[in-house]
């Protein structure tokens, strides 16, 4: 059963795909394609717009017209707004997230680049504290995010590598309002002292340390992974059967 509350949805797509070669020499990295008919971003499009979303908030940087149009033309009956960072080659998607207006609605909150199932989507929304994606039955990875998680509650993300209550972690939030706005707040914080080249998550985990709390929404083994490298990319085809 699908969860009724109407909130917004917001999709980070300012980066510039550069370990994926020549296949985002001509298109932004939500574009790449998994199958002939499907790219990452309309497979991610196509499972959200299933629950209650009223806008899609797409942060946008590298060929950001390209992707406008084509959501635009792929997906006429949706409500988007696009929030474009044009100093996307200069720093990481915290300034994107900066640049976002103020909103009063739960969010999701999403990297552009995700491959996942609706069963892991609906896992998400039907979340009804504000939660973040983690995996306790895959491997540790070395370079990709994950988390550290005490009692359910996550008190540390980032891509270092630690070890004791690591997890594997995906930038995929349910975040209710109140919870959104306290993040949003020390991101712009970030921004205003010019820490522009960090991620979101390390104003969050300053949170963490005073006691802000996200819960660890475990899939054990749904699918939802990025696609950073070629590599990625045939591994998702695989699990997919494409």
């Amino acid at each position: 059963m699908l969860f009724c509350e109407i909130m917004k949805a917001i999709i980070l797509n300012s980066g510039m795909g550069t370990r994926l070669g020549d296949l985002t020499a001509n298109n932004p990295k939500s574009l790449v394609h998994l199958n002939e008919d499907e790219t990452i971003c309309s497979r991610a499009i196509s499972i959200l717009s299933q629950f209650d979303i009223d806008e899609f908030v797409i942060t946008t940087g590298y060929l950001n017209n390209v992707l406008k149009v084509y959501l635009l033309e792929n997906f006429p009956n949706l409500n988007f707004q696009f929030v474009h960072n044009s100093v996307y080659d200069k720093t990481n998607y915290i300034k994107s997230i900066d640049l976002i207006d103020e909103m009063n609605d739960d969010i999701i909150l999403l990297h552009g680049d995700l491959v996942f199932t609706k069963e892991t989507a609906e896992k998400v929304f039907n979340s009804d504290k504000s939660s973040v994606v983690i995996d306790t039955t895959i491997e540790i990875p070395k370079d990709d995010f994950k988390a550290k998680v005490v009692n359910n509650r996550v008190k540390y993300i980032g891509v270092d590598y630690f070890e004791g209550d690591a997890v594997a972690c995906q930038p995929f939030y349910k975040l209710n309002n109140p919870d959104w706005k306290v993040w949003k707040e020390r991101i712009n914080e970030f921004c205003k002292n010019g820490n522009l080249n960090v991620y979101a998550e390390n104003a969050l985990n300053e949170l963490f340390d005073e006691g802000f709390n996200i819960c660890a929404l475990d899939l054990e083994g749904e699918l939802c992974m990025e696609v950073d490298t070629k590599e990625d990319l045939n591994k998702i085809k695989e699990i997919l059967g494409y």
